[in-house]
């Protein structure tokens, strides 16, 4: 590693392969502009351009570059503060928060030309820095950002077999082997499910989908036999369903009438979803797609109190329909009411059969 240098900002580039940028802007042909407005949606842009218009670029947080074939830089660590520099020195670039922009730039005076800069002579040698500072230490990432690096990262460990490489991943950047495979398995995930154009669900993209739930996911045992994932497998994803893959996934982000969707990620859901898919007749139940995965749930998880639970629920709605008959002037179908009132009649006769079956006392009609 070199000593500090100061480079002029008309040489630096901005890193197209920042695993921050969204993988259509790191995948095709973008341009400065563009990165500068992706990245400008970061409120923290406005506060390190007032940062850095007021008191200058500060020494300490040198940019960290690699030198190209044609004699430029590109900044692979420090993309947000050069970013900020960029835009002080031209806010026409902006076409977010222009009203932002313009007031920082009527409120400062500093306009850094000479950046300082640490040269790496390539990509890898900042990687286990990057790693440490990103994944595991005090600047961290969000975790697609970070299942996306850790991706990037493992070019570097091609010739190992899977476990050995999430081992040396994890030891490099101070992490868990057990984290780093999850994180690994879950991009290959995401990766097979932005192939398929995020399965054309109405507004889900990369900037929607939240990629905790599969990683979550991965940490429940029918959910990953569910989507064909052997989480201890040197080849994790060989079996993969694609199938049931955009099953999971439309039941995470596909909305409803009511602007819903059937599962969310979270811990509880995901728990119930697992116990769904481990039982036959609750998981045919929730595929049909006819019931909540909370009523799918109950299939096989069915106890005293989530009986009592419903018949409270049945009673509370026959009780609101009771204090409202006669207001109804006419029925509109009343042999279907009177169908529907005997179907209840035939329930509650049946039920209480069955709980007196399993009572010494019986209760009184």
């Amino acid at each position: 590693m070199s000593n500090i240098e100061f480079i002029s900002l008309s040489k630096l580039n901005l890193d197209k392969s920042n695993p921050r940028l969204p993988s259509k802007f790191r995948s095709g042909d973008i341009d400065k502009k563009a990165i500068v407005n992706w990245m400008l949606e970061d409120a923290s842009i406005i506060e390190l351009m007032l940062a850095i218009g007021n008191a200058g670029f500060f020494i300490g947080e040198s940019l960290l570059v690699i030198e190209e074939s044609d004699g430029r830089f590109t900044v692979v660590e420090g993309n947000r503060r050069l970013t900020s520099t960029i835009l002080l020195k031209e806010p026409d670039l902006a076409e977010i928060h222009r009203k932002k922009v313009d007031q920082v730039i009527k409120e400062t005076t500093e306009r850094p030309e000479e950046i300082p800069c640490i040269v790496f002579p390539s990509r890898e040698k900042i990687n286990k820095y990057l790693g440490y500072r990103h994944v595991t230490g005090v600047k961290s990432w969000g975790i697609l950002q970070k299942a996306r690096y850790l991706s990037e990262l493992k070019n570097d460990y091609q010739d190992l077999e899977f476990s050995k490489m999430c081992r040396e991943l994890a030891k490099s950047i101070g992490s868990r082997s057990d984290h780093v495979r999850k994180l690994l398995v879950a991009y290959e995930i995401y990766e097979q499910i932005e192939d398929e154009a995020f399965y054309k669900i109405k507004d889900l993209d990369e900037t929607s989908i939240f990629f905790n739930y599969y990683a979550d996911s991965l940490s429940r045992e029918n959910i990953r036999d569910f989507i064909g994932v052997d989480i201890k497998s040197e080849n994790p994803l060989d079996n993969v369903n694609g199938n049931h893959l955009e099953e999971l996934t439309r039941w995470f982000f596909e909305k409803n009438d009511q602007n819903k969707a059937r599962l969310k990620g979270d811990s509880k859901h995901l728990g119930m979803l697992d116990k769904v898919l481990g039982n036959t007749e609750a998981k045919d139940y929730f595929q049909s797609g006819t019931g909540s995965i909370l009523e799918a749930y109950q299939l096989v998880s069915v106890s005293s109190e989530s009986f009592d639970h419903e018949i409270e629920m049945a009673l509370s709605g026959l009780k609101r329909a009771q204090n409202i008959i006669h207001n109804v002037e006419r029925h509109t179908n009343p042999d279907t009411i009177k169908t529907k009132l005997k179907e209840i009649f035939t329930l509650a006769k049946n039920m209480k059969a069955i709980v007196e079956s399993s009572e010494e006392d019986s209760w009184d009609d």
